[in-house]
């Protein structure tokens, strides 16, 4: 907390990170106990498998996939929509530096990794491997930059460094932590506010990836408006939840097989699509680009 006040001139940490830090952890302390989350993966990988069992099941994934995305206007208050938000059942631990940088991270290392952390199952190891791979090797959209944070230090040194500067404001969502298992589609919700935070400049998003510790991968986005979005549960069963949403204004360099593109019958940029982000990502931006909070148009 310290450092982050030292390195972030205004911003106050977002209630993701505050959720994840380790309370009074020393210098030689390690974590007690470092959770590995089950997490819903909306990455778009394009099916190998052929026959009519992997061709259902891949109508299922890209339909699955297509949710993740919505156009502009279902922000307008009075919305009725089924939001699709990536669950977070469980806080992994935020690491100061010092304990993050003595525990190895690299694919070359994959082996010892999981025995470090065993037992995990086949599925969660998988997604330990490609977290490796995806920070070892970004592959960020042209004109993009992008990298990885395993501590609280490197991930204030990297969101300022991608920004160009130290003045900047950081938001998260406040949502409820889910059940183990839970789905990412959720109910039926009413859209009762949704306030811009942003101008369409360059932001930073920080997603959450699946590890046994907090490891976030930060990518800048042009033409990219974030929106602080309150959602009611259409039974009113649960209470309000606040959500963050990211709207990409220019969509030209997005695969053209999206599966939302082919769902809706449009191309790469003629729409402005927009999704959720999880509970446990931030959006980042420069603290002289913060938006009027007034509702979506």
């Amino acid at each position: 907390m310290d450092y982050w006040q030292k390195l972030l001139l205004p911003t106050p940490m977002p209630p993701a990170l505050l959720d994840l830090l380790i309370p009074h952890a020393g210098k030689h302390e390690q974590p007690a106990s470092l959770n590995i989350p089950q997490r819903y993966n909306t990455e778009y990988k394009h099916p190998k498998a052929t026959g009519t069992r992997e061709a259902h099941n891949h109508r299922r994934r890209s339909r699955r996939i297509a949710d993740v995305f919505f156009f502009h206007d279902m922000l307008r208050p009075g919305t009725m929509m089924t939001p699709t938000i990536p669950p977070t059942s469980s806080l992994t631990a935020l690491l100061p530096r010092h304990v993050a940088n003595s525990i190895p991270f690299s694919v070359k290392r994959f082996p010892d990794i999981v025995a470090m952390f065993a037992p995990a199952s086949l599925a969660i190891a998988g997604e330990m491997r490609w977290t490796l791979d995806t920070c070892e090797h970004p592959r960020p959209l042209p004109g993009q930059k992008a990298g990885c944070a395993t501590s609280i230090e490197s991930l204030t040194e990297l969101t300022a460094s991608l920004l160009g500067t130290r003045d900047v404001l950081a938001f998260s969502a406040d949502m409820p932590l889910e059940a183990a298992g839970t789905s990412a589609l959720q109910a039926r919700h009413n859209v009762t506010a949704a306030r811009r935070l942003s101008t369409p400049l360059e932001v930073v998003t920080c997603h959450d990836l699946t590890y046994p510790y907090a490891v976030f991968y930060c990518h800048t986005s042009n033409s990219t408006a974030a929106y602080m979005v309150t959602l009611e549960s259409e039974d009113g069963a649960a209470p309000a939840m606040e959500a963050l949403a990211v709207c990409h204004l220019d969509t030209s360099q997005w695969n053209p097989e999206n599966p939302f593109f082919k769902l809706h019958s449009v191309s790469p940029g003629e729409v402005t699509v927009c999704h959720f982000l999880s509970k446990l990502s931030t959006i980042w931006f420069r603290s002289g680009e913060l938006g009027d909070l007034r509702a979506a148009e």
